[in-house]
């Protein structure tokens, strides 16, 4: 009696999953949205379509070799945009510390102290603006090929790779705010330049809207004009400084998960593309 046995198939799904897809454009269609929530929803995206490529089956992605290379030479560019991005934050969180501190010690050191203070954290805050003008222009030379495709996968990809530099650039923008300039310099010019052309053209930066960083450097500037520190500017400029810091200790937080998320994803295709090497 010939004996049987029983061949497990390794083979992988024959299409896409649907509900993979689904999810990513959900989460999609809610980014444009929500500047609020953005990075929490892109790392969302990236998980989802990190999940996505370890369920696709990658004899679907083989025809498309070369769009899925070149998806990984640029997410290594979106994972430098995002680490440089953590880097001005961080630069961000240590200066603010440092201010805050040197205000609660007023009663110890003087106003001269602080004054000087004030002015460390405005050049700070001068070279933290020509690294963001550096950025956003380096965001314009980042992009994927919008070129229709009747890839679904591809087609999102597109719209998630799109969507990450907008996300990136509205962060860049939110932290972009004007500082008080005694005298403007060439490069500052450049600067607001920069900002100025990718603020007008973003739809995702609302005129009017003033965050945590905009109402402290409002707070700065008459701070460093008035000729004498009051209790009461000096507790009013103590709050404002603890809501931004808040607002920084959110803002590095949520890229350190993007930035996980996004290195996930990566590894995800690669595992895909490894197998047709």
């Amino acid at each position: 009696m010939a004996a049987s046995y029983h061949v497990r198939s390794s083979s992988l799904p024959a299409r896409l999953h649907p509900h993979g897809l689904n999810q990513i454009q959900q989460l999609l269609n809610k980014l444009p949205a929500d500047d609020n929530n953005s990075l929490s929803l892109l790392s969302n995206l990236y998980d989802s379509v990190s999940h996505l490529f370890n369920d696709s089956p990658s004899s679907l992605l083989v025809p498309h070799h070369s769009f899925f290379t070149h998806l990984l030479d640029l997410s290594l560019l979106h994972l430098d945009l995002c680490s440089k991005l953590r880097d001005i934050t961080c630069r961000i969180k240590d200066c603010l510390r440092d201010l805050r501190s040197a205000f609660r010690r007023r009663r110890h050191s003087g106003d001269s102290t602080i004054r000087c203070h004030v002015k460390a954290f405005i050049r700070s805050r001068k070279a933290v603006h020509k690294d963001i003008a550096k950025l956003l222009l380096l965001l314009k030379q980042t992009g994927l090929s919008s070129s229709e495709s009747s890839h679904p996968l591809i087609t999102l990809l597109q719209q998630v790779c799109s969507q990450t530099c907008q996300t990136f650039r509205t962060v860049l923008l939110s932290l972009s705010t004007a500082v008080p300039k005694p005298r403007p310099s060439k490069w500052a010019l450049v600067t607001k330049l920069v900002i100025k052309n990718v603020t007008s053209t973003s739809g995702q930066v609302r005129t009017g809207h003033r965050n945590e960083f905009q109402m402290m450097d409002e707070e700065l500037r008459r701070f460093s004009m008035a000729e004498e520190i009051k209790k009461d500017r000096i507790k009013s400029m103590i709050t404002n400084l603890d809501k931004v810091d808040v607002a920084v200790e959110d803002l590095e937080e949520s890229l350190e998960r993007l930035y996980r998320r996004m290195i996930q994803a990566r590894v995800s295709l690669l595992n895909i593309l490894s197998l047709h090497i």
